[in-house]
């Protein structure tokens, strides 16, 4: 168990579930004292549609694991950015899933898209996506507009997936870039859970 407010922070992204319609991810845009606002939850063309006053899941990757807890819709917001008002939750208990374990890992990356191509390092890994260091060529390729694949090598498994880009940070003066993998296969994202785990864990 986790204290709700040792997770819930600025700018931490978390998955937004209220059935019978998918899970969405979003951001969390601001905290008050006992509410966070989160922009639109949104995945491709379709949005998270709620009411004030409904229960809903939420869930955020940390480093020790996936967490997951219930919350309430106490806001409707007038702009995307602080789109719904959450009650912050008491605690976060840790999911059986572990699906966006984030594992540190060293490797190379290729990305491409069209004729152009860029090799950079891979700084961590989970069943959701990358984060890599952000090379100029790499720049080149997302402002190309073209559909943009990675081709990766880890613990023998070599794939090559589509991606799209989530996030542009710096820390410390280096640029990074985080990816999200498009359509990726059960069996694939699977196999990279329990890689990410295995890492983390310190079992390879």
């Amino acid at each position: 168990m986790i204290e709700g407010r040792d997770v819930i922070r600025a700018k931490r992204e978390v998955l937004l579930e209220a059935s019978p319609q998918p899970a969405m991810p979003s951001v969390i845009t601001g905290v008050e004292d006992n509410m966070f606002w989160v922009s639109l939850p949104k995945e491709g063309n379709q949005v998270l549609v709620l009411q004030e006053g409904q229960k809903i899941k939420i869930g955020v990757s940390l480093s020790r694991g996936f967490y997951q807890s219930e919350t309430t819709v106490l806001a409707l917001g007038k702009n995307k950015d602080q789109f719904y008002g959450l009650a912050i939750p008491k605690e976060f208990s840790e999911s059986q899933e572990r699906r966006f374990v984030r594992a540190r890992h060293a490797t190379n990356v290729l990305f491409k898209a069209g004729s152009l191509t860029a090799q950079t390092a891979l700084v961590n890994f989970s069943a959701g996506g990358v984060m890599v260091y952000l090379v100029p060529q790499l720049t080149k390729i997302l402002q190309s507009g073209h559909k943009i694949t990675l081709t990766l090598n880890i613990d023998n498994l070599s794939f090559e997936q589509e991606v799209k880009l989530s996030w542009q940070k710096q820390y410390a003066n280096i640029p990074f870039a985080g990816f999200e993998f498009v359509n990726i296969s059960p069996q694939l994202q699977g196999v990279l859970a329990a890689l990410s785990i295995k890492y983390t864990e310190g079992k390879l």
